[in-house]
């Protein structure tokens, strides 16, 4: 029977023959298999050695699995051992079969047969085959290892358990403790499973190890229980028991898993314990289950009681006292004290006639162990009970479980439990505890009710219990308890329910023992419905937290509220005592994000890893939003890493912040500034990531430019607002607001820039998250320039709602949030700004102020916020600010800008203004036009109204496309004046019928749009069908003569620019490059119907084109005519002398004049952008200085603005073309804002003279009621500024101002007095009347313009020459106009001949330009006056006539031919600027050495022409000689620039004398 199949078969047998009733049957072939794998695990083995294989089986559901063969000579306690290694290893055992064989090997061990039948003297070998659970290849290696110790412990033990037996009769032999001796016998005669032996010396070492001792048990006590062991025989326990019974920590290997029984005993020498001689084994199941009265030790402990208690054996006492030892464990009994005994025997007696919760605890010998007893109601007991009680033992004594079991005896279960006590050990008071267990224990609605008087109102705790108590699953109250329970049900109390108001979720930190380092838990708590952990988890992890696990609990289904318990991973390098010192402070933040009331972001990692408050850990996070919308491109994750790990940097900027801005700041602000920067400074100094530090230098950067807060306001808990002063903010785009105020709050986000102190613009709803501020940088750009008509400079504000709900669903509900969101925005702005009362600045409550007064703050409608000036006026009254309704204009007690059509009727004025330059007349000739827009618009209806000979032939919106090829004007424009007055009118509503042949109008859903001839011949193009956006990019296209932009879009740009430059992705399929533009003139009615760059490419190709701040500037100046009209009126109404009917009443009085007062300034801005254009490129060297000028005082930036470099305007200056209407529009808004700006900050505001130009900024019917307030206008000196900058410049042109500061030394505000003086001197207002009244071909008009800016501006250079601009402008008048208008008087009678004769050709070339006689002998009499403002000042000076100075002054002119030198100069213009600043000054100084000259030598009583002569003829021989020097430079034609300085040099030198 060799063969291994033989083998197998007869294996096979044996193996069906093991099976057990019961035992699941093998499948199909599974017996054969399993025989072939014990055959191939027995096939060799060597006598003494195990035999192991593991295999793991794959196949189907049923038939994976691991198997093990095990072969071993037969011995006791194999299977046990084996299963119980097995089991240790988490694996069950699904088949375990044990057949001992007698077997036949060779010399090497090989199996050769099967012996059947008794088989006497056969050996015999036990063949093991076992199923289980897979495992992996790493468990099954320690499994292997595991059985392979196991074995050896088994073999052992069984090979050494004779000697064990005659070592422990030896023992108890000398045993001096006769109970001792007897106690050792009777384990001896099998009460005890023998495992092992040692003795072990006094120095450590050990001998005489038998059995598991030389194997897996080595060592069966610490060194520290040693030695109390020898000292509790050495007289510290004298009359000690012998042996000493204790429990070793190390768990049997052998027969079942249970800590080994020791007993020990002395072993004496010359009555000195020497040595200990240590027995290891278990009790037997028959030695537990003894009676006590044959158990030596019990026997005489139960006889002990028996007599102490005088209890009969006959009697209840006795037998259950009986009843008590027999049940109690006699393996822990036998190692009690006498009182341990008497106190746990009597504790159980008692627990027999009155079961109730108990817990008693022991400690064991040599305080290794804690033996704790607890019994509770059987109907109690379960898992989660012993848990309970297990942690409440584990917490109490500081110390881990070692074993545990429990039993059920009547109504009672008993639990015991051994805990590892430490080396010093304090042991727990049981009273304590054992109340601990009758409160967990007690009936639970009684607990919860009981723990809630105990910490909430006694008096409803019994209502609250009612309520929520018994809504607890079991598996909740056996965990947690009910203390835990009160405290959850309080935490459940304060959150609100469905429907209720409040927040819906709470949380709480707290710790159980066992958790581990490092681990915490966070309850949830939510009254309705459960949190999902989509939810919960992120927010979780971004608090730093990582969830393990979470445990919900449902009370009454969910209905009462559901809580749930996270256990959570503290962040790193924090523990769990840390976050439960800031609990409350951690909590709030959770709780807040989780009821979505704070932002749940990586910054909330903050407040548990950089231990900062929640408030403060929001501060950085609207820090770091702001710098995201200000270009920023670090991460939320990397800017919270570079917070995180520079927690001193942190700190400091947190204080630094404070130090500055809290307004109850206790100490000294500067000292705690200057320890927060130098924190900052160290912590920096630390950082060694570039990124961070860049970072971190931001903030501080950031931090350090702020102005004023409403943090530590009361507002600042709705929505965070921080004042900035741009220009400390580094790394800013330009153009550099001057203030700016961020809102930053969870619900809304938004951003207020300022170009200056007194600024306007709209605040818009925006839909650019991440960026919104790049698109309020640009639109205050655009609004800036735009402002250069009104008094406040640019303003914008926009803001973004994050919380919007989808508008697909919901749209009422979207414009709600939309709304609200604007209407915090407001509030959270407000704030921080100043009001104005009683007439004194009033500074906002609760912020610290770093910058001054400013008080000014107003807004307007923009996209998306149209409807909301109600709402924003309602909100500034909330406030009581000093701007009442002026706050924002255009509500519903303001002027209605579509009512008045004011912006189409601004930009219609530029309309016209270009249609006039090309000789059409656009009221009455014919002009096609193609439009972006419907007739329900404000602009695009308005504008389409504004001419019944508009012949609209193709406009377009969002729904429709229109198409009139041929159209009626008179019927088109009675239809279009129809759909405007029509509510939300679509052009789907014009009357179809009216259309010329061709036309119609069709929907942008369209797939493709027929096109007829007509049509296509419109529009200039071939296709017969095309797709509504080709359509629409061909009506752009159209050969029209106007483009009129209407809507919304930006539809234009240049060819050098893409479309994601453009940054209107919703218009990219439309959009066309400039080039490609076929209109003679675009009307931007609308914002942003083209690029700037697209302006001017369109402009460079021919067309006529301002730019939308020049064209719609209407809407905005009415705005802001109605707020300067609205804080006159305040202050009216605030003194009691107006009343709101009656101011209502006066406004709506007022709309034609404010409209007039509006359109004027339109129609000259215009006007002087002609004006401009017309100098052409001979202008651009003056231009390009200018631009320069600008640029270094900081009020302009090429790039920002869309201007090109200076060499590309000189190319094309030599090309033949000057600066576009586009790129001057630029210049010319820039020019009126620098000079406004000089103006506010000079005295000339403040000048009688320019009273009346304040007053007439306001509507006649206000002038005389309201005197006194308009004259205590708050914004008096600003509306004076901005009046006589935009005049100065539309009258002056865009150089003249610039090069008179350049000529003359001064500065803009003086060149602005000079003007005024002027103006009133020369009666220019007049001229000017004439000059744009009074009709003439355009190109007359603009020479007439041109050159009365000249002669003004030559005037202009002389006041400044004779004054330095040290007296105002009312002075200059009264001082000078006697003397001018005594000269205007007598200048044809003093001129010399060849200035009439340059005086006739000026006006025969005005004439024959087709100017007006009387007109254009008007501004060449500004040029016969050259000179007269200069004598005038020498009259009054000298008490001479000013005709006799001229006399004089003409006679030194003709003597030395100085008249023909200045009137070279005058006409030079070079193109260079330094060359024409040279020539101007030598035109002013040919004339002011002459004054100079006469005021020398012309006394109060000389006659000027006497003393000209007596010099004449002093000075002959030198005038001969200089007249021949003059006759030289008369001979040599041109005359250059260095020829005349020459003899301005000469001449001067010769005057001197």
């Amino acid at each position: 029977m060799s063969s291994k199949a033989a083998l197998a078969k007869a294996l096979a047998q044996r193996l069906s023959g093991s099976l057990l009733p019961g035992d699941m049957p093998f499948a199909k072939g599974g017996l054969e298999r399993a025989a072939e794998f014990v055959v191939a695990a027995a096939a060799e083995r060597e006598a003494g050695t195990t035999s192991i294989v593991i295999e793991s089986i794959s196949g189907a559901a049923g038939e994976r699995f691991m198997r093990l063969a095990l072969i071993n000579d037969d011995m006791p306690f194999l299977v046990d051992s084996i299963a119980a290694t097995i089991a240790a290893h988490g694996l069950a055992i699904d088949r375990l079969i044990h057949p001992v064989l007698a077997v036949r090997r060779d010399g090497k061990g090989k199996l050769s047969d099967f012996v059947p039948g008794e088989a006497a003297g056969e050996k015999r070998e036990s063949m093991i085959y076992i199923e289980t659970s897979r495992a992996d290849a790493r468990q099954r290696r320690q499994l292997e290892q595991a059985l392979v110790a196991t074995l050896a412990d088994v073999r052992s033990a069984v090979q050494d358990w004779p000697r064990m037996q005659v070592q422990m009769a030896q023992d108890a032999d000398g045993c001096s403790d006769s109970e001792g001796a007897a106690l050792l016998r009777w384990f001896k005669d099998g009460m005890l499973t023998q495992l092992g032996h040692v003795i072990r010396q006094r120095d450590g070492s050990q001998s005489g190890a038998l059995g598991i001792c030389r194997k897996s048990a080595k060592v069966l006590l610490g060194q520290i229980s040693y030695e109390r062991a020898f000292k509790w025989f050495e007289g510290q326990q004298k009359g000690a028991r012998v042996p000493l019974v204790v429990k070793s920590n190390h768990p049997s290997q052998v027969h079942r898993r249970a800590p080994l029984d020791l007993f020990i005993l002395p072993v004496i020498e010359k009555g000195r314990v020497i040595a200990l001689s240590v027995h290891a084994g278990l009790w037997t199941s028959a030695g537990l289950a003894a009676s006590p009265t044959q158990v030596p030790r019990l026997r005489s402990n139960l006889a002990d009681l028996g007599k102490r208690f005088g209890f009969s054996p006959q009697g209840h006492a006795g037998k259950a006292l009986v009843h008590a030892l027999t049940n109690l464990p006699h393996d822990l009994l036998v190692s009690f004290s006498d009182a341990d005994i008497e106190q746990i025997v009597t504790t159980t007696m008692s627990l027999i006639d009155r079961p109730r919760p108990k817990l008693a605890l022991f400690p064991a010998p040599l305080e290794r162990h804690l033996y704790a007893f607890v019994w509770v109601p059987r109907d109690a007991m379960s898992t989660a009970t012993r848990l309970q009680v297990q942690a409440m033992l584990v917490e109490a004594a500081q110390a881990p479980v070692l074993d545990w079991s429990t039993e059920i005896d009547g109504p009672l279960a008993l639990i015991r439990v051994m805990l590892d006590l430490p080396e010093v050990a304090k042991l727990p008071d049981a009273t304590p505890l054992d109340a601990r267990l009758k409160a967990m224990l007690r009936g639970w609605s009684d607990s919860v009710e009981t723990e809630l008087a105990a910490s909430d109102d006694p008096s409803r705790a019994a209502a609250i219990a009612h309520r929520f108590a018994e809504a607890f699953p079991l598996a909740y109250r056996s965990e947690y308890g009910a203390i835990e329970a009160a405290r959850d049900i309080a935490r459940l109390r304060h959150i609100a329910g469905e429907g209720e108001h409040g927040p819906k979720r709470d949380v709480r930190l707290h710790c159980v023992p066992g958790d581990g380092a490092g681990v915490l838990r966070l309850k949830v708590y939510q009254r309705s419905g459960a949190i999902a952990l989509s939810d919960a988890v992120p927010a979780l992890e971004n608090f730093g937290f990582r969830v393990i696990e979470d445990v919900p609990t449902e009370l009454d289904e969910g209905r009462l509220g559901t809580i749930h318990d996270f256990l959570l991973a503290a962040p790193a390098m924090l523990g769990c005592t840390d976050l439960l010192g800031r609990a409350a402070e951690i909590e709030g933040a959770v709780a807040a994000v989780l009821n979505g009331t704070a932002e749940d972001d990586p910054f909330n990692r903050l407040v548990t890893a950089a231990a900062l408050g929640p408030v403060e850990a929001n501060w950085l996070r609207a820090w770091y939003r702001y710098l995201r919308q200000a270009g920023l491109n670090y991460s939320v994750p990397t800017a919270v890493d570079a917070l995180q790990h520079a927690p001193a940097v942190t700190a400091g900027l947190i204080a630094l912040f404070t130090a500055r801005h809290d307004p109850v700041f206790k100490g000294d602000r500067a000292k705690a500034e200057m320890a927060a920067q130098s924190a900052i400074r160290d912590g920096l100094s630390l950082v060694s990531a570039i990124n961070d530090d860049r970072l971190l230098r931001l903030y501080r950067t950031l931090v350090e430019a702020m102005l004023r807060t409403n943090a530590f306001a009361l507002a600042g808990e709705a929505a965070l607002a921080f004042k900035l002063d741009s220009a400390l903010v580094p790394g800013l785009p330009k153009p550099l607001p001057w203030r700016e105020i961020f809102v930053y709050s969870q619900r809304v986000e938004g951003i207020h820039l300022r170009s200056g102190p007194i600024a306007r613009g709209g605040l818009r709803w925006s839909d650019r998250r991440d960026d919104f501020r790049t698109e309020v940088l640009g639109l205050m750009k655009a609004q800036t320039v735009k402002n250069a008509v009104i008094v406040p400079a640019g303003a914008k504000g926009g803001f973004y709602p994050k919380q919007l709900p989808d508008p697909g669903r919901d749209r009422d509900a979207w414009l709600t949030e939309g709304k609200d969101s604007y209407k915090l925005f407001i509030r959270t702005l407000l704030s921080i700004t100043d009001n104005i009362v009683n007439g004194k600045v009033v500074h906002p409550a609760g912020v610290t102020i770093r910058d001054g007064e400013d008080p000014y703050f107003v807004v307007a409608a923009d996209k998306g916020t149209a409807t909301f000036s109600d709402t924003a006026n309602a909100i500034a009254a909330e406030h009581a600010f000093w701007l009442d309704d002026a706050f924002a204009s255009g509500g519903s007690k303001g002027y209605d800008h579509k009512a008045m059509g004011i912006t189409a009727k601004g930009a219609w004025l530029s309309v016209q203004r270009h249609f006039l330059e090309m000789g059409i007349d656009v009221q009455a000739d014919p002009v096609r036009v193609a439009g972006c827009g419907d007739m329900s618009g404000d602009v695009f209806g308005n504008g389409m109204l504004l001419s019944q000979s508009l012949q609209l032939v193709a406009a377009f919106d969002h729904r429709h496309i229109f198409l009139d090829p041929n159209p009626d004007a008179a019927k088109s424009w009675k239809e279009r004046t129809r759909m405007f007055a029509l509510p939300r009118s679509s052009w789907d509503d014009y009357d179809k019928k009216l259309i010329s042949r061709g036309g119609g109008v069709f929907p942008r859903s369209a797939k493709e749009i027929p096109l007829s001839k007509e049509v296509r011949a419109a529009l200039g193009i071939e296709a017969e069908t095309i797709d509504p956006d080709g359509l629409i990019t061909a009506i752009l296209k159209a050969p029209v003569d106007l483009l009129w932009f209407g809507g919304i879009g930006t539809y234009v740009k240049s060819s050098a620019e893409n479309n994601v430059q453009v940054g209107d992705p919703g218009n990219d399929a439309l959009r066309i490059d400039g080039k490609d533009l076929h209109a003679k003139v675009i009307g931007e009615g609308a914002n942003l119907g083209t690029t700037q760059a697209g302006r001017v490419e369109f402009a460079l190709n021919g067309g006529r084109i301002n730019t939308d701040f020049i064209d719609n500037s209407a809407g905005v100046d009415c705005s802001d005519n109605e707020v300067n009209i609205k804080i006159a009126m305040a202050a009216a109404k605030r003194a009691g002398r107006l009343t709101e009917p009656a101011r209502v009443k006066l406004l709506a009085s007022m709309t034609d004049e404010v409209s007039e007062i509006v359109l004027e300034d339109n129609r000259l801005q215009a006007l002087a952008l002609s004006i401009a254009q017309a100098g052409g490129p001979a202008a651009t060297g003056s231009h390009l200085r200018l631009i320069e000028t600008l640029e270094a005082s900081g009020q302009l930036d090429r790039k920002t603005e869309g201007l090109a470099d200076s060499e590309t305007y000189l190319r094309r200056a030599a090309d033949g073309q000057g600066l576009t209407r586009p790129e001057l529009a630029v210049i010319l808004s820039s020019t009126k804002l620098a000079l406004q700006d000089a103006l506010e900050h000079s005295s000339v505001p403040d000048d009688p003279a320019l009273e009346a130009d304040l007053f007439a900024a306001f509507p006649a019917p206000m002038r005389s009621k309201f005197r006194q307030d308009i004259a205590s206008h708050r914004l008096r000196r600003e509306i004076i500024a901005t009046k006589l900058a935009n005049r100065v410049v539309n009258r002056l042109g865009l150089i003249h101002p610039y090069e008179l500061a350049e000529e003359e030394g001064a500065d803009l505000a003086q060149v602005a007095g000079s003007f005024i003086a002027v103006e009133r001197l020369f009666d220019l207002p007049e001229i000017w009347r004439g000059i744009e009244t009074e009709p003439m071909p355009e190109a007359a008009r603009l020479a007439l313009f041109d050159r009365a800016a000249a002669a003004v501006a030559n005037h202009a250079a002389d006041l400044l020459r004779i004054s330095a601009g040290a007296s105002g402008p009312a002075k200059a008048i009264s001082d000078l106009a006697a003397g001018v208008n005594e000269l205007s008087h007598a200048a044809q009678h003093l001129m010399p001949h060849d200035a009439k004769a340059l005086s006739v050709k000026l006006r025969s070339d005005f004439t024959a330009l087709g100017a007006p006689e009387k007109l254009a002998a008007a501004v060449a009499h500004l040029f016969d006056l050259d000179g007269s403002v200069g004598l005038a000042r020498l009259a009054r000076d000298c008490g001479q006539s000013a005709t006799d100075l001229t006399r004089g002054f003409i006679a030194i002119g003709s003597a030395l031919g100085l008249d023909w030198a200045q009137q070279c100069a005058e006409r030079m213009s070079p193109a260079d600027p330094w060359e024409r600043l040279l020539v101007n000054g030598l035109a002013r100084d040919f004339q002011h050495m002459r004054i100079d000259f006469l005021r020398r030598h012309a006394g109060r009583k000389d006659d000027p022409m006497a003393a000209v002569e007596r010099w004449a003829q002093a000075q002959a021989p030198a005038i001969r000689k200089f007249r021949a020097m003059v006759s030289r430079a008369q001979a040599a034609m041109p005359v250059a620039p260095a020829m005349l300085a020459q003899i301005a040099s000469q001449a001067r030198n010769l005057l001197g004398r």
